[in-house]
């Protein structure tokens, strides 16, 4: 039985959700993605995510059963990136997820999200995908991103809730390299990655696909730990 057939089981039967919420930290799911790829490519995904509200004014981020189910939700052909659960779960901490929204759907929210990564974590579950091609690695940058250090030094001198910033290169399988900015911050990532991202718009090149993530998050603590640290905030007098 596929996850699509276990959610609708578990909609309208309570004793099969616990095989479907296991069965669901096993899987992979799909992502809406802000840039044009094919279904199968594992490219330019942006980790702050797309977001989206529904008619009550809520923020959350629509995940997908299937490729089918994502196409549904739009109406239209779509480009999207497929994922495993645990990892999307560990990117998203903050807003609520809905998966298969506009049809048959649940909402995790934000403490449902922590609660299952703390279980996967005590049953020692991978976060891998099944498709090995999509696994995560990190390297040094393969070219000068000095421009970029600059302008997002710049950008964060003016926010008091980012302690200090790295830079490391990310592949995500066998997909295009992208220069992947890991910050150490509180408060919420949506707020501070979205004008970010759009400020460095302006300032990238072609052919440069940037990311970024929190070091709070395992994958980002884990990509920090060979990144270059690049910025360190400076304290204020009353700080010192």
């Amino acid at each position: 039985m596929n996850l699509d057939e276990l959610l609708k089981e578990a909609i309208t039967d309570s004793s099969k959700r616990s095989l479907f919420l296991q069965t669901l930290i096993k899987s992979d799911v799909y992502l809406i993605c802000k840039n044009a790829l094919s279904e199968q490519e594992s490219a330019d995904i942006q980790l702050e995510l797309v977001t989206t509200q529904n008619p009550y004014g809520d923020i959350f981020i629509p995940f997908f059963t299937s490729y089918q189910a994502l196409q549904q939700f739009l109406g239209r052909h779509v480009h999207c990136y497929k994922i495993h659960c645990l990892l999307f779960f560990d990117l998203t901490q903050t807003p609520s997820a809905l998966l298969n929204p506009n049809s048959y759907g649940k909402e995790f929210s934000s403490q449902e999200i922590k609660t299952i990564l703390m279980i996967a974590k005590n049953q020692r579950i991978r976060a891998i995908s099944y498709n090995q091609n999509d696994r995560i690695t990190f390297r040094p940058c393969n070219h000068s991103v000095e421009h970029l250090k600059k302008a997002v030094s710049k950008f964060l001198e003016k926010q008091p809730n980012v302690e200090s910033a790295s830079v490391t290169e990310m592949t995500m399988g066998n997909g295009v390299p992208q220069i992947l900015f890991v910050l150490d911050m509180t408060g919420n990532t949506h707020n501070l990655f979205v004008p970010l991202s759009k400020y460095l718009s302006k300032i990238k090149k072609n052919g440069e696909h940037l990311s970024f993530i929190s070091s709070k998050q395992s994958i980002g603590k884990y990509a920090a730990e060979n990144a270059e640290l690049f910025y360190i905030r400076q304290k204020r007098f009353f700080e010192k």
